[in-house]
């Protein structure tokens, strides 16, 4: 059955959503995944009553005061890094619990907005997940339940208009958030700190150091809170009569004519403009149909026939040769001849869309369901070994879609961190460095790092800072002094910034009153199997 957007929101109750965006939202996916916040979201469970999660002063309690927050840098798939963000855990679980608080309104929010639309325009949002814990992912698609309203959209169209917005997440005015929920006139005459509103655009700011201009991209409330701009900005064009689909802050419109497309953009512009959002210009296309939507890359892709399935393969190989078969056999089979065009393809397809990555990381997610002869399987590592070091945004699919799915041998797995390793040193990219040490960590075995301590310090990125000490206090514990020192001038100078690395590598005694309590009660953000016991 087809489901509304307002479905999948109402189907989301506030204890859904606060557990979802906490305990499971506070870390983004596109990070080495050693850290999780479960104990924390138990802990403030179970503290929900107490104050807590409110700073001391003079005059009494107070709302917990905004923050900085911890940035690290992610490839993104043309190569060019993108900073993204871990914010302080108090302000975080603050912000959740005002939007879990005001949830009911919200929803109501969502449901006016979306309400009357033939097809779902916003395919990235919140959802339940099936067999998952957090409510968002990039890229998800339930094909049983999300319609692909494309072919009904292009019908008797004859241009398809290509936008987004600039700078979407760090664009985004945190007081144009109670403008989409309630009005820009009403927001601005009624100002009250305890409106529910105000309180949201308050919480939002916090993350920020009080800042109104952009929202920290990674934590996954940030994708919920450019909705509430987004979808108010959908009913508008919708009501004009535009049929669109958006991926965030991309713009799909199937339109009749050059004007039509031209006058998409002035009526897309202006209403992004009522909230302080520009259109990437540089980025507008307007494409012609038929051939925009067949010249696709993920249609060449998809249209990719593969011949033979392993239970044909079963039948014309002798009962002594069993024992080369994978153990699932109900995967499909990938001849070497058609592995190696597959990926020909897929890299010429990159060359052709101007160095795009995201088409090698779509083919690597379809290999991965795939069943490789062991010829076909040394030939496939050793490209993806090439092509990671090329384009390093693609690491983060090495261990479920290349490590696991092939069952790779741990001194392959050394071999290829370590060159990430290289790789990240000689130019100066943490997020390699960090993926090298974390399959380090997982898979057992030791790289060759120089002063690791020192290129930690110098990358000022707090992600590889703690990944370089558990690897150290790992390979030997002696080296972890260094560390102590270098938390201790971070506690002193520059906390909020580092909060991560030096909360887990200080002592209770160390730590202020906030994190101290998290301490004595055991709180970890490390994932059982990455900590190092002293």
């Amino acid at each position: 059955m087809l489901r509304h957007y307002n479905d999948y929101i109402q189907e989301i109750s506030k204890e859904d959503l606060f557990k979802g965006l906490l305990g499971f939202g506070l870390f983004n996916e596109k990070m080495p995944p050693f850290l999780t916040s479960m104990k924390f979201l138990d802990f403030c469970v179970e503290n929900s009553e107490n104050d807590y999660f409110k700073e001391k002063n003079g005059r009494g309690k107070s709302v917990f005061p905004a923050k900085d927050f911890i940035r690290y840098e992610n490839m993104r798939n043309i190569n060019i890094p993108r900073q993204m963000a871990i914010p302080h855990p108090i302000v975080y679980r603050n912000l959740c619990v005002n939007l879990s608080d005001h949830w009911k309104s919200l929803q109501e929010h969502f449901s006016n907005k979306t309400k009357g639309q033939a097809h779902k325009i916003s395919r990235i949002h919140i959802r339940k997940l099936r067999d998952k814990m957090h409510l968002f992912e990039m890229g998800y698609e339930n094909f049983q339940k999300d319609e692909d309203p494309i072919p009904d959209l292009s019908i008797g169209k004859k241009i398809v208009v290509k936008a987004d917005i600039s700078n979407c997440f760090p664009s985004i005015y945190t007081h144009a958030l109670p403008w989409a929920l309630v009005g820009k006139e009403k927001a601005k005459e009624d100002r009250k700190p305890e409106n529910w509103f105000n309180q949201i655009d308050k919480s939002v700011r916090n993350l920020k150091y009080g800042e109104t201009h952009g929202i920290l991209i990674g934590p996954h409330a940030s994708s919920l809170i450019s909705e509430i701009i987004l979808v108010t900005v959908d009913k508008e064009l919708y009501e004009k009569g535009y049929r669109y689909i958006r991926n965030i802050d991309d713009y799909t419109c199937y339109v009749e004519s050059h004007q039509q497309a031209d006058q998409f953009l002035l009526d897309l512009s202006s209403e992004l403009k009522k909230y302080e959002l520009t259109l990437n210009h540089r980025k507008t296309e307007r494409l012609k149909l038929p051939l925009a939507s067949t010249a696709h890359w993920v249609r060449k892709l998809t249209s990719v026939y593969f011949s033979g399935d392993v239970k044909n393969h079963i039948k014309s190989l002798k009962p002594t040769s069993h024992k080369i078969l994978p153990s699932e056999p109900e995967k499909d089979i990938l001849t070497f001849k058609e592995l190696r065009s597959y990926l020909d393809l897929a890299i010429d397809l990159m060359d052709k869309h101007f160095n795009n990555a995201a088409i090698i990381n779509y083919a690597i997610k379809v290999i991965s369901k795939k069943y490789l002869g062991s010829m076909a399987k040394a030939y496939y590592l050793k490209n993806i070994h090439n092509l990671i070091l090329i384009y390093p945004y693609l690491i983060p699919l090495l261990d479920e879609y290349i490590f696991k799915a092939f069952e790779i041998e741990n001194r392959q797995i050394k071999k290829i961190s370590q060159n990430i390793f290289n790789l990240g040193k000689r130019e100066r990219l943490w997020e390699p460095l960090g993926y090298a040490l974390f399959f380090s960590l997982k898979y057992g075995f030791s790289l060759e790092v120089g002063d690791l301590s020192k290129i930690a310090e110098e990358s000022e990125d707090c992600v590889l800072m703690l990944l370089a000490f558990l690897y150290e206090k790992k390979q030997d514990n002696t080296k972890a002094n260094q560390y102590a020192m270098l938390s201790k001038r971070l506690r002193d100078s520059n906390f909020d910034r580092y909060w991560l690395f030096v909360y887990e590598t200080s002592t209770e005694t160390e730590l202020d009153e906030t994190f101290r309590k998290l301490k004595t009660k055991g709180v970890s953000f490390i994932k059982e199997e990455f900590q190092v016991k002293s």
